[in-house]
C-alpha cells in the first residue's frame, strides 16, 4: 500500500478549539447574569405599602433588621416568600425584579391568599397553632 501524506487538519490539534469574540462575550454576559441572580434576598420596603399611602396592603414589618430575618427566614412559593411577625401577621414577600434581588413586603390580606403547603410547614414549625392553621384554612381571621 502507498503511504498518504497526512495535512494533520483531521487528526485533531492539540489544545481546545478557539473561541470567537461573540462566544467570548456570551460567557462573559452569562457569568455575570448568574453572579447578580446569585445575590441573596433584600428586604426593600416600598412606599406604597407604608401606613397612610393608600396603595395595596399594609407593611406591619416596623423595621429593617426585622423585615431581613423574616426575608431569609421566609418560606418560599414560587418567586414569593412567607413569614408571620411576632404579631402573628402573616406577611408576603414580592421580589423587585432589581439586580440587587430586593424584595418588597406587605400583610396579606386574607389567609386564604396562603398557599396551603406554606400554612402546614408553619405549622409543623409551631410558628402557628393547630387552631390558627385552622382558622387560616377556612380563611377566617382575627381583626
Amino acid at each position: 500500500m502507498a503511504s498518504t501524506k497526512d495535512s494533520g487538519l483531521c487528526n485533531g490539534t492539540r489544545g481546545s478549539p478557539q473561541k470567537s469574540i461573540d462566544e467570548e462575550k456570551y460567557v462573559s454576559k452569562q457569568k455575570e447574569n448568574e453572579a447578580n441572580s446569585k445575590h441573596e434576598p433584600q428586604y426593600k420596603p416600598t412606599q406604597k405599602h407604608q401606613p397612610g399611602h393608600n396603595w395595596g396592603s399594609e407593611n406591619p414589618i416596623r423595621t429593617q433588621e426585622e423585615g431581613q430575618k423574616l426575608l431569609e427566614n421566609g418560606y418560599e412559593d414560587g418567586k414569593q416568600v412567607y413569614n408571620i411577625t411576632d404579631d402573628g401577621i402573616i406577611v408576603k414577600f414580592q421580589p423587585d425584579n432589581t439586580p440587587e434581588n430586593g424584595y418588597h413586603a406587605y400583610k396579606v390580606s386574607s389567609p386564604r391568599d396562603v398557599p396551603s403547603s406554606i400554612l402546614k410547614r408553619m405549622l409543623i414549625d409551631g410558628k402557628i397553632t393547630r387552631a390558627e392553621y385552622n382558622k387560616f384554612r377556612k380563611g377566617k381571621k382575627d381583626e
